[in-house]
């Protein structure tokens, strides 16, 4: 029997990492000290997420292809349901359906839709999956969040984030399926090893997304939102701190501060993304997005994203909003109930902005 207690002593290990205190200062004070802080972290953000590596890979030309499974787009009673894709790096290309509403005219103002963790990617966001568990999350969850999105007046880009859907890898169903391991497992273990994160390539291919709404004609790119849920709101959060171009973002289900969620609480290892507690908090991540409006929402009852710290990690975004002199445009919106999507904890923040 030993008297050492790992968590006691990774306390001290957190704590002595801590890198968003020695950054306080600037990210506190308005003005250009703040302008300079954001710059500076943003840059370290995207190195610690793995862009030099991805830049690499980079390609000029995202090439959209539009690719319909049936001979045509689906018409819906108030919208069209189009299948593309876009190549993200060398020799890989990003599905994504895009829907367009009936409901107003071009150029239509813009989501872009993330699922969470699912193995019915962009097709639970589109409401379209099959099987029971797909329905509870569509009816219990509300995590059909592309079709709500397009049901009011919304374009939106719903994409497969790596590891799911269309983009969940074969092996990980088939030589490793005797040990369990997930696609986001499979995955981020090989990114890993070259300098990469899993949760960076989702945002890489989430920028490269951008590009693709900057260049069609039927889409307002200067009315443009990211909205996400868990470990889509995750990447909503990180897109929108890194991309200036995304005018707004809603963060569900994930804001909760390192030390409070996934250092205490199991979470899928894409959430673990190496170095990145040394550059901040997520209250320093949120904010790269001022004084852009931010929309936070959560569930009073959500298990793996405490309320409490969710409420704390908050009123410190709301410092870093204060230092940008612009207090007025981040929120937080509390739901009643778990890990799910809050449907007026979004929809009408956005409708207001775009």
């Amino acid at each position: 029997m030993t008297d050492f207690d790992y968590d006691d002593w990774f306390d001290g290990v957190l704590r002595a990492s801590d890198g968003s205190d020695s950054s306080v200062a600037s990210a506190g004070t308005p003005g250009r000290a703040f302008a300079a802080w954001q710059a500076s972290f943003r840059g370290e953000l995207r190195d610690v997420l793995g862009f030099p590596a991805m830049r690499d890979r980079a390609v000029e030309d995202i090439d959209p292809r539009r690719r319909e499974r049936s001979g045509g787009a689906v018409q819906h009673r108030s919208y069209e349901r189009q299948t593309w894709s876009v190549r993200t790096e060398r020799g890989f290309r990003v599905p994504f359906y895009l829907l367009v509403p009936d409901s107003v005219d071009p150029p239509y103002p813009v989501v872009v839709a993330l699922h969470g963790h699912t193995e019915h990617g962009k097709d639970l966001a589109a409401g379209v999956a099959d099987g029971e568990a797909a329905r509870r999350h569509i009816t219990d969850d509300r995590r059909d969040i592309a079709r709500q999105a397009v049901r009011r007046g919304f374009a939106v880009v719903a994409p497969d984030m790596r590891a799911f859907g269309e983009l969940a890898p074969d092996a990980a169903d088939e030589s490793n399926a005797s040990n369990a391991v997930s696609a986001c497992t499979y995955w981020q273990q090989r990114a890993q090893l070259v300098g990469r994160s899993l949760v960076g390539e989702r945002v890489w291919d989430v920028c490269r997304l951008v590009d693709f709404v900057a260049d069609a004609p039927d889409l307002d790119a200067d009315r443009l939102a990211v909205c996400g849920h868990s470990g889509g709101g995750t990447v909503a959060l990180l897109a929108g701190a890194l991309d200036e171009r995304l005018g707004a973002v809603v963060a569900c289900a994930s804001v909760c501060p390192f030390e409070d969620s996934i250092v205490p609480i199991d979470h899928c290892l894409c959430n673990y993304v190496p170095g990145l507690r040394r550059l901040g908090e997520v209250w320093d991540i949120a904010g790269l997005v001022a004084p852009r409006p931010l929309r936070v929402v959560a569930g009073d009852a959500d298990q793996i994203f405490p309320i409490a710290g969710t409420r704390r990690a908050f009123d410190r975004i709301r410092e870093r909003y204060c230092a940008a002199d612009a207090d007025g445009e981040c929120s937080l919106y509390v739901g009643d109930g778990g890990h799910r999507f809050f449907e007026a904890g979004a929809w009408p923040f956005l409708r207001d902005r775009l």
